[in-house]
């Protein structure tokens, strides 16, 4: 690839990522807006999370190379993926209990930041390259998560069908334990909370799993280098 095709994918990149942390921001308002009452701390964390991703995308995505670019686009795309089919996917079945779900769901994409670092390390022979394919991805996906997830819940707010969600996924117990009075206000918050932590706790996650994938990708590495070495 030319340097000029290079940045050209990395702007790309950089224009989608951001244009997707925007979107993830004007949900999060607009939930505020629809339920006023929710606390201005667990609006402004999932705003905050937010604003950080879209600093890392904009100075940090400029910064890849054009392999990792496409393989964060290729496993991102397809975590985030995951993500959405299983959101989507409880509100056309309405599954009386999803954990199962949540297991399969989560298994999957743990599995692809795996085989996203070791890859990467693989073409690169750096874990370092593993390392920042693997969050990358999760970062990618944990903003398509949010984006499904928040539109479906708007969407769908206070129909039948979503209450049927909501018991699958046991918040009225939580809000019956909660304390709370109202609600729209808990299950507001709820998403804001599960919002900033998820965008938190997967990228994190993603680096340990890319970071063990990287290891036995980069031995592959040096053993396919040792062998084009012999040939010559």
């Amino acid at each position: 690839m030319s340097i000029a095709s290079s940045q050209v994918a990395s702007s790309k990149a950089r224009t989608g990522f951001l244009s997707g942390v925007g979107l993830g921001l004007a949900l999060v308002l607009l939930g505020w807006w629809l339920v006023p009452a929710a606390s201005p701390l667990s609006a402004g964390a999932a705003g905050l999370i937010l604003v950080i991703y879209g600093l890392a995308g904009y100075f940090g995505i400029p910064r890849m190379s054009p392999v990792t670019v496409r393989l964060v686009g290729i496993f991102g795309g397809l975590a985030g993926l995951v993500f959405a089919a299983e959101i989507v996917l409880e509100y056309v079945f309405l599954p009386k209990d999803n954990t199962v779900w949540g297991y399969v769901e989560f298994g999957t994409v743990f599995v692809l930041f795996f085989i996203a670092g070791m890859l990467a390390a693989y073409q690169s022979g750096r874990i370092r390259q593993g390392l920042l394919t693997g969050v990358g991805s999760a970062m990618l996906s944990s903003l398509i998560w949010l984006i499904v997830v928040l539109l479906m819940f708007y969407i769908f707010r206070g129909s039948a069908r979503q209450m049927q969600v909501f018991l699958a996924e046991g918040d009225y117990a939580d809000f019956a334990r909660s304390g709370m009075k109202d609600f729209n206000t808990f299950i507001m918050e709820d998403f804001f909370g599960a919002g900033f932590y998820h965008l938190l706790l997967v990228p994190v996650l993603a680096a340990i799993l890319a970071g063990l994938g990287s290891l036995p990708g980069k031995r592959l590495a040096r053993v396919r280098a040792r062998k084009a070495g012999s040939h010559d």
